[in-house]
């Protein structure tokens, strides 16, 4: 069973024998406070009487010293220095009655004989208090002196050594070299090392040769591509949006500028100011706006009904957490409900640090806005360069807004005196023929027919207009339309309206004509000049048409004359509408109608209702939103601003003419509409408290007085060198990823809950050296793999076993199963079929039918084509409702939220997979070919050349001669069964070579199988 399977307790009981072991050692016999003292008080007492107020029990404060020494309303105190016996807490800890007794027995916690001894003697010895470990600034200690100074390589040796010779033990030896090759490429790359790397490594015998090779490695893209993989685990990286629909989301650029920036070895610091706040960076270039998708990975709620505000809340809340954990390795989250119980971070903290992300322009829409435009093909820097003009335009265009007042105040005036257009909707209409009508979401009619000739549409508007002096029609683009126009009828996308009436129905049934005396247009084609609409009784020339001027919007105002109307009365409409040039299929047009009461209607642009209603409101009874939303309509169509929008739109067609796909990214909004951030009662929106401003975690270093109070200020404190955390959490991560458990195995969490360091000095030494040197990942993997300790055998003896089960001392190499995603690529690699292309969006591999079904769309599961479906793990399409399933049973996970450690389970659920998933099916045929192919020509000598293949080494004959009888047994079997044979010698990747029967292949396509099952494969030792 895994070390992650154990429970809390047994796990903690065993890191604190360690631990206690080396205080005793380190400090001359004194009690360490940190090391032996926190674990049993974080574990047992400070839920009560901890760090919360609200949650503290009888007043008693026992994570500090004047908490832990204040006299309590009983008159006792809890901690007496130097006096065990006077101490009320060693009484309670001792106390036979229920009553008394700590903690309470209904916890089901209880201290052991041994932690009661330490906290006796502690107290005895003056009950000294000390920060917790993590939450100091890390320093670099000096490397301990060891007996066995030969064979340490580097400083990382020295302090693993001291721990082994402090326990009795001795390193093992250095692991044969072609297992250190197998093992250095897969911690590297995620993929084994080509034949050609192996050869030249065993050929070259020089003392250099390793690191050769290691450096080959890491600047193989195959190590971006690995690393960039685990990176995404954190920051939960899906290809769809989460929750009920989980429709898809365009996002695969950011996981291309992963992989691009451990790539290229991206300072950890720049690593993360691009991905926190790159659109806040002067002049973001469009790789930095694509660095936010980060925190654009949270779930979207698209469900009918939902709030929207709720489920931004849920997705800021969501960034918050993620950033201190992935960062700080803190549990941030249990603060937005109530002060941490553990940790220093009250709720206050919490909304606060808030603050900081609530500020950004997305919203829980469907559109996944704001987005970047990212070319698709090799026009990336010209699109690149485009959305940095676009950005510059947009910038000017929020400037004028700020300058613009006046004008906005006279256009208001204006106003007044102008036309203002309703949109009304219909209460009913109905075609003549066969077309269909349907309302649109902006007030629009669409209006669809089969190869009709010419249509008439009546449309019943409800009572409510007392007086009516014009009608308005317009006619609009559509996307069904060809090239966008405003109507279709074959190739063209013309709108042709050849006759309009208006009557007034009386409650009383009596309907009277409502004659049009003048009509305008913005827009007519020659022929079909809308003045001569009413007065020409010619019908080729009666009409409206808006040819060639397709792709726009037009628009006719019809002024009516003198009349009012008795209340209740009925307006009736009737368009008479051709279509030119009917053909088989659908045409289509789309309008929108709108009335007004104003004395000299005029061709105006039509202004939204919502605007209308605040326009009518008296300016000192408009709120900001409203003032907001007046001041972005009045630039929209300011004569000011024209030129910058033409610009904006000229560089939009610009754009639209690079092939390219949107990704969301962060932007922040402008100062003017920045949210006001309230503390939640119980973490509940819909209860907010007091007010707060942006501030970072109170109990940590001050924020850097330089820096913008805004994420990239966040950037920077986290990245500060008095942040005691940022680094100690980086080089964990990596050591986790070497090593299979961090020095601090709960990488999630740092707290007083988390384990404490088995190497706390190293980790510290590691810390300072990854600051010092440039936050440079690949020179702390370097430094790692070229240490003695890294290199030795994972072999492991009876005694090694008893003294150290889980490696914790390192006084071994490495030894555990790989990751699901390293599997199947190292399948693939070994059987030739791996595709090794890079980037671009999500790939399909196989995957069992049926699984995927969405009530909300057309999507399904396709398999990819061709070398798509052979590509490595991380490019595979991530759904988060259903997740690839054969990396499920390996562990995988659903990137629903952020992932710091998978665990590690070994069921036989995995056998099952590696020995019938398709995909692993395909792998062994794949073998099985190359081993004909390659191989010598007897059977003997095929089977040899697939274990030498797949495990990087020289089978023994013993395990030749298992699996040649095994080869044997299924050839029999194959030549008694012909059809299932050649099922499972070709099913997958088609003919047989020439010249061998299906039988033989189906035979040495089950001995690949069982080389690809092999724990030696599935595994790093």
């Amino acid at each position: 069973m895994d070390q992650i399977s154990y429970s809390l307790a047994t796990r903690l009981g065993i890191l604190m024998g360690l631990c206690c072991s080396f205080a005793v050692i380190c400090h001359g016999g004194e009690i360490d406070f940190n090391r032996e003292v926190r674990p049993i008080l974080a574990e047992n007492c400070f839920r009560c009487h901890g760090f919360d107020p609200a949650g503290r029990k009888a007043g008693l404060r026992l994570d500090e010293r004047d908490g832990a020494m204040g006299k309590l309303k009983s008159g006792s105190i809890a901690v007496v220095s130097g006096k065990p016996k006077e101490s009320e807490m060693i009484n309670r800890v001792t106390s036979d009655d229920d009553e008394e007794k700590m903690p309470p027995p209904s916890t089901g916690k209880q201290l052991t004989p041994a932690q009661i001894q330490t906290l006796q003697k502690w107290i005895a010895g003056g009950a000294a208090y000390s920060k917790h470990w993590s939450f100091i600034p890390p320093v670099k200690a000096m490397l301990p002196k060891v007996r066995l100074s030969d064979w340490t390589r580097n400083a990382i040796d020295s302090f693993i050594l001291a721990r082994l010779e402090q326990e009795g033990l001795t390193p093992s030896p250095q692991v044969d070299r072609r297992t250190l090759a197998r093992r250095v490429a897969l911690d590297i790359t995620g993929l084994p090392p080509s034949p050609a790397d192996m050869d030249a490594f065993l050929k070259d015998t020089s003392e250099e040769s390793y690191e050769r090779l290691v450096d080959k490695l890491l600047a193989s893209p195959a190590y971006g591509e690995h690393w960039g993989r685990r990176w995404l685990d954190l920051a939960r990286y899906a290809d769809t949006k989460g929750y009920e629909k989980d429709l898809k989301r365009t996002i695969w650029p950011y996981r291309d500028w992963v992989i691009d920036a451990f790539n290229a070895d991206m300072p950890y610091d720049r690593f993360t100011r691009e991905q926190l706040a790159g659109d806040l960076l002067p002049n973001p270039s469009n790789s930095q706006l694509i660095a936010t998708g980060f925190h654009r990975n949270t779930l979207t709620n698209e469900e009918g009904g939902v709030d929207a505000e709720e489920y931004r809340v849920i997705a800021v809340k969501d960034r918050v957490d993620t950033t201190v954990q992935v960062w700080m390795g803190l549990t941030m989250g249990c603060a937005k409900c109530h002060t941490h119980k553990f940790d220093p971070i009250s709720q206050r903290d919490y909304y606060q640090f808030y603050a900081f992300f609530n500020q950004t322009e997305d919203a829980n829409r469907g559109d996944d806005s704001p987005v970047v435009r990212v070319a698709v093909s090799g026009d990336s820097a010209r699109l690149g360069k485009l959305n940095a003009a676009l950005a510059d335009k947009n910038r000017q265009l929020e400037k004028m807004a700020g300058e613009l007042s006046e004008a906005e105040l006279a256009w208001e005036e204006q106003l007044r005196h102008e036309t203002i257009w309703q949109i009304v909707r219909p209460a009913t209409m109905r075609a003549a023929s066969s077309s269909t009508l349907a309302y649109q979401s902006d007030g629009s009619i669409l209006a669809e027919s089969k190869e009709p000739e010419k249509e008439t549409y009546t449309l019943h508007f409800p009572p409510g207009e007392t007086r009516l002096t014009g009608l308005r029609v317009e006619v609009l683009p559509d996307k069904k339309h060809p090239r966008s126009g405003v109507g279709r009828s074959h190739d063209d996308g013309n709108f042709v309206l050849t006759g309009i009436t208006l009557k007034a129905r009386a409650p009383d049934g009596v309907e009277t004509p409502i004659a049009f005396t003048n009509a305008v247009a913005d827009f007519s084609q020659q022929g079909y000049l809308v003045e001569q609409a009413l007065k020409n009784p010619d019908p080729k020339h009666r009409g409206w048409a808006v040819s060639p001027k397709i792709a726009e919007p037009h628009m006719a105002v019809f002024t009516t004359e003198p009349h009012d109307l008795a209340a209740g009365t009925e307006l009736i409409l009737t368009l008479d509408h051709q279509f030119e040039f009917p053909y088989p299929g659908f045409s289509f047009g789309r309008f929108r109608i709108s009335v007004t009461d104003s004395v000299a209607p005029r061709l105006s642009p039509p202004i939204p209702a919502s605007i209308q209603a605040i326009l009518r409101r008296d300016s000192a009874q408009r709120t900001a939103k409203d003032r907001d939303e007046v001041r972005t309509y009045f630039v929209s169509i300011s004569p000011q601003t024209k030129s910058v929008r033409d610009e904006i739109e000229k560089l939009k067609v610009e754009m639209g003419a690079v092939p390219s796909i949107a990704t969301p990214i962060l932007r922040e909004l402008p100062t003017e509409k920045h949210r006001q951030t309230r503390m939640m009662v119980r973490g509940n929106f819909l209860e907010p408290a007091d007010g707060v401003e942006p501030a970072t975690l109170a109990s940590f270093q001050a924020f850097p007085a330089h820096a913008p109070k805004n994420r990239l200020g966040v950037a920077e404190w986290l990245c500060s060198r008095d942040n005691p955390l940022t680094a100690r959490v980086a080089v964990n991560r990596v050591w986790a990823g070497m090593f299979g458990t961090g020095i601090v195995e709960t990488q999630e969490d740092f707290g007083t809950q988390g384990t404490p360091p088995s190497h706390p000095e190293l980790l510290d030494w590691l810390a300072v050296d990854f600051m010092d040197g440039g936050w440079s990942q690949k020179k702390l993997i370097k430094t790692l793999v070229l240490s003695a300790t890294y290199r030795q055998s994972s072999s492991v003896t009876k005694e090694l076993a008893g003294r150290d089960r889980f490696n914790r001392f390192l006084a071994r190499g490495p030894h555990f199963r790989l990751e699901a995603e390293t599997i199947r690529d190292e399948a693939l690699s070994v059987s030739g079929l791996l595709s090794r292309k890079m980037s671009g969006a999500s790939v399909m591999p196989y995957q069992p039918p049926g699984l995927w079904k969405s009530t909300y769309s057309d999507d399904r599961w396709q398999t990819s084509p061709g070398e798509d479906q052979f590509r490595r793990g991380i490019y595979t399409f991530i759904k988060r409702t259903t997740p690839y399933p054969s990396m499920m049973t390996f562990d995988g996970n659903s990137r629903e939220t952020c992932t710091l450690r998978r665990s590690r389970t070994n069921t036989p659920l995995q056998a099952l997979v590696t020995l019938n998933d398709p995909v692993f099916i395909q792998c062994a045929q794949a073998l099985s070919r190359r081993m004909v192919m390659e191989g010598p020509g007897t059977p003997e000598g095929q089977i040899a050349f697939g274990l030498r293949t797949a495990l990087l080494r020289e089978p023994t004959p013993q395990e030749v001669k298992v699996l040649v009888q095994l080869y044997n047994d299924r050839l029999e079997a194959s030549r008694q069964d012909p059809q299932g044979a050649e099922k499972l010698a070709a099913s997958a990747l088609g003919t047989i070579p020439p010249g061998i029967g299906a039988p033989r292949m189906a035979a040495l396509t089950a001995v690949a199988n069982v080389i690809l099952n092999l724990d030696e494969f599935l595994t790093k030792g």
